[in-house]
């Protein structure tokens, strides 16, 4: 990948489970991810498992309120209708939250949003100005994920892009070998001392940001634009669908072509180190065969000295 940050100024304690965390590479090509470190690397076949989840995932969020919309819109309000929609969604993230018992911030927010729709299914009976606040909340998740790459610094702890928390967590669920805690300290020392993993998941933290604030300029140009409900709401979910679809996929491609240049250069330095493993060994032995040879000499010398 490349060399070590001159801003990183991270120290680590070697542990049992990671002795070699504070020897960072040098220079580019002399030390090589250790090898205890590449089962918190995420395989293929979590990634492309991700993926899958997150395709289903999108499918029942995106796909499935569209589907019940349009078969409530017969029989109640559009605003209503819009309401229920939203319903399974929002029990999914209560479900999911006291199964697993974490807090998923992305559950959270829509779990909001929810709530603030069912507020102004009271107050307003415009449903644009529902479909404004469902754009609203995407546009909340954009503008977080581009806050996140600010390096903000809260007590110890300094911000990273929000695709480094959501990819080390795949590498923690994926992982049967090692603990949380530990995955956790081999993705830190990937941050702090190879810069092309933190150029691509800054990179990639700013696509999804920018990808999900578009989606409520898309919908607000819809809502000024267009003049029935239904449109608005086919129209804006085609898009988000369609955003969703490019960016999980070009997720995926990247982070296997990342893997691929990761494992490539890896094969490369293990190359390197053995190549100069064999020109140490035969300089050593070269060293001793001079040694030997100007030992032999100096013995040869005394014994041609007359006594």
């Amino acid at each position: 990948m490349s060399r070590q940050s001159s801003t990183s100024s991270t120290s680590y304690t070697p542990t049992a489970s990671t002795p070699l965390l504070n020897d960072a590479p040098k220079i580019r090509g002399v030390h090589r991810v250790p090898t205890f470190f590449k089962s918190s690397i995420p395989n293929r076949r979590s990634l492309l498992n991700a993926f899958v989840g997150m395709a289903v995932h999108m499918l029942f969020e995106l796909v499935l309120p569209i589907v019940l919309y349009y078969v409530l819109r017969s029989f109640v309000s559009p605003l209503l209708a819009l309401l229920l929609a939203g319903v399974p969604t929002a029990i999914a993230v209560v479900v999911k939250g006291y199964k697993e018992r974490k807090v998923d911030m992305m559950g959270v927010l829509m779990l909001m949003g929810f709530v603030v729709s069912a507020i102004l299914a009271f107050v307003q009976s415009d449903p644009k100005l529902y479909l404004l606040r469902e754009s609203a909340m995407t546009l909340a998740m954009g503008t977080m994920l581009i806050l996140t790459l600010f390096p903000l610094r809260w007590r110890y702890h300094m911000l990273r892009p929000f695709m480094f928390y959501v990819a080390r967590q795949i590498a923690i669920s994926s992982n049967v070998l090692m603990n949380a805690n530990t995955v956790r300290e081999h993705w830190d020392w990937f941050w702090d001392y190879y810069s092309t993993f933190r150029y691509f998941l800054r990179a990639l933290t700013g696509i999804w940001g920018l990808g999900l604030v578009s989606e409520f300029l898309v919908r607000v140009a819809l809502i000024n634009s267009l003049d029935e409900v239904d449109d608005v709401v086919y129209y804006s979910n085609i898009y988000m669908f369609i955003v969703m679809i490019v960016l999980g996929t070009l997720t995926v491609v990247s982070a296997l072509l990342l893997r691929h240049y990761f494992n490539i250069e890896q094969n490369r330095i293990k190359v390197a180190e053995r190549r100069s493993e064999i020109e140490s060994i035969i300089a050593r032995a070269a060293a001793e065969q001079q040694q030997q040879q100007k030992k032999k000499q100096q013995q040869e010398q005394q014994q041609s000295i007359p006594r």
